[in-house]
């Protein structure tokens, strides 16, 4: 028996493949996905390097502070990547059926084999 809503869904994913619409936002998303892992990880190796730098600069140890609000910032920006990284697994799962690595590679190889008249 069939549903009436599966062929619309069906169609809507075909519609979202041929029109590379969900190509475009798997990309994107990785790419926020990137930029938030990267915002997270880039204040707490600027203190660790700051640290060692300053630490061999006196031959000793140097006065060490956690900066609460900062790391709060940090695992916001951790959860949002990972937040963003899963939507566009999600995405591409559900449209192309495989990860969004390898769909975005197959939508590539599709895009340039096509004929653009």
């Amino acid at each position: 028996m069939r549903i009436e809503g599966e062929g619309v869904i069906n169609s809507l994913r075909r519609v979202l493949a041929d029109s590379h619409v969900a190509a475009v936002a798997v990309a994107i998303l990785l790419i926020w996905s990137l930029d938030y892992f990267f915002q997270a990880l880039w204040w707490p190796l600027f203190r660790v390097a700051s640290y060692l730098l300053t630490a061999i600069a006196i031959l000793d140890v140097p006065y060490f502070s956690l900066n609460r609000p900062q790391l709060l910032v940090d695992l916001l920006n951790l959860s949002s990547a990972f937040i963003n990284f899963t939507a566009a697994w999600l995405l591409s799962r559900w449209v192309y059926g495989q990860g969004p690595f390898r769909s975005l590679s197959n939508c590539r190889i599709r895009f340039f084999r096509r004929n653009h008249v």
